[in-house]
């Protein structure tokens, strides 16, 4: 039986090659977020265009993720549908220049924090009824977390990589972070991400039958990067996706771009060892 996966932000960038793999190499029923609907139709066309068969497997979803009604509104969708999720994809993301964020910095920041951090809580939050006891959550962080958390004191890490940080700790501690950063230096875009892998600590101790990870999809050239110098192609950029979607992973933990677990506090390179969980991680051995 097919695997029933929504995918927020899956009508543009990598949750549209997503969407694509899922349904045409995994045999997965793909429910495809999008804000748009408009959007969402154009981006599915680029795929039934191609792959004509693939109509069947993916479906429209309309849900914004920075807004409680429409999240609520989307899973009473599904629910009425009588429809069970083998697992939840939180793709959708804002970047330090995308979604037409233009005007004040504070407004900027607001609604980053909104979509990067609380988004994932609230899809979570609101689908978690709809999702197999034994199913998936997939949390799409990036490697601007840990650029971020690198750099922060002892405590903060601590902080940031501890399963008992509570929520409110959490979110208090990332809106004071993420406001001391300059809109020209990437805004609170690292620490939206940061607190997107703790807050994935923090899941999968709350669910310990279900296996709940978060994800760097690395350096892909989308709208979100355009003009930084990515270079692999969004395809490329599921690689971490699937692993964490159908392969045997650490509940709670981060894997890197290549499908390795990656540590929190030091950047690692792909091609570098896989993390091994030690306390203190050697940014030197991570870092080709």
């Amino acid at each position: 039986m097919a695997k029933n996966i929504l995918v927020t932000g899956g009508n543009d960038g990598i949750g549209l090659a997503l969407c694509k793999v899922l349904a045409l190499n995994h045999g997965s029923k793909v429910f495809m977020g999008t804000r748009s609907m408009e959007r969402g139709a154009t981006g599915l066309k680029t795929i039934t265009d191609a792959h004509p068969d693939a109509a069947k497997s993916i479906e429209l979803v309309n849900i914004d993720v920075g807004d409680d009604a429409s999240v609520k509104a989307a899973a009473e969708s599904l629910k009425a549908k009588g429809v069970t999720l083998y697992a939840l994809v939180n793709n959708a993301g804002l970047g330090f220049r995308t979604g037409g964020l233009d005007g004040k910095d504070k407004e900027v920041l607001d609604q980053m924090i909104n979509v990067n951090f609380f988004g994932p809580k609230r899809v979570s939050d609101a689908f978690l009824p709809l999702i197999d006891p034994k199913g998936r959550i997939v949390n799409v962080s990036s490697g601007a977390a840990s650029m971020w958390l690198r750099n922060q004191s002892a405590e903060m890490k601590k902080l940031f990589c501890s399963p008992d940080t509570t929520w409110e700790q959490l979110s208090k501690t990332v809106v004071e972070e993420a406001a001391k950063i300059p809109a020209e230096k990437g805004g609170g875009y690292g620490p939206s991400k940061a607190g997107l892998t703790a807050y994935t600590l923090q899941q999968a101790k709350a669910h310990p039958s279900m296996v709940i990870t978060s994800l760097s999809p690395g350096f892909i050239e989308t709208k979100m990067t355009s003009g930084f110098g990515a270079k692999l192609t969004p395809e490329q950029g599921t690689v971490s996706y699937i692993k964490c979607l159908f392969e045997e992973v650490l509940t709670g933990q981060y894997y890197g771009s290549d499908g390795l677990r990656s540590p929190m506090t030091v950047t690692r390179d792909p091609g570098t060892p896989e993390y091994q969980g030690e306390e203190e991680p050697d940014a030197a051995k991570y870092n080709k």
